[in-house]
């Protein structure tokens, strides 16, 4: 299949569709608690000195919220998470944690069983099309090598083993 991307956006988000992804969950803290998103869209900017990107809807109400706090957690789902990914991505804000287990990590919100987490300051946004890139500056991590990741291609949720 060939296609005008220019002109088609659903031919585009099926042409990204292809690229398989890690998922996270990005968490902040809000007004009324905790607050978060489903992200695919992160990657590594720099290791000198650390920083990671990650892309946000401009409207989002985590965006507000993370703008607000001034940090966020990142948190990089395993593979028995895939509810957890669609709890973060399609229900109502108030009802995105209700069933996973949080820990507070630099006063953040981190939901527990990922595959690696992190908290960051905001050092940068960069305001793009209809998202907003977001800079962070990691100030603490973990890593749990026994975990595989959750990974989404073709718009289907695939565990790693």
């Amino acid at each position: 299949m060939t296609l005008s991307l220019t002109e088609d956006q659903a031919g585009f988000r099926s042409m990204m569709a292809q690229w398989p992804t890690g998922v996270t969950v990005v968490t902040t803290t809000g007004p009324d608690g905790p607050a978060g998103c489903t992200v695919n869209a992160l990657m590594s900017l720099s290791d000198s000195p650390p920083l990671i990107v990650l892309a946000l809807c401009a409207g989002s109400a985590t965006l507000g919220h993370l703008r607000r706090a001034g940090k966020f957690a990142i948190t990089v789902l395993s593979s028995g998470q895939g509810g957890l990914c669609s709890d973060f991505s399609a229900l109502p804000a108030a009802q995105r944690f209700h069933r996973t287990e949080i820990r507070e990590v630099d006063g953040l919100p981190v939901p527990d069983g990922g595959v690696a987490a992190l908290t960051c300051d905001v050092a940068d946004e960069i305001p793009y099309a209809d998202h907003v890139l977001v800079v962070g500056a990691p100030r603490w991590s973990e890593i749990r090598d026994e975990l595989s990741p959750l990974l989404v291609h073709r718009r289907e949720l695939k565990a790693v083993l």
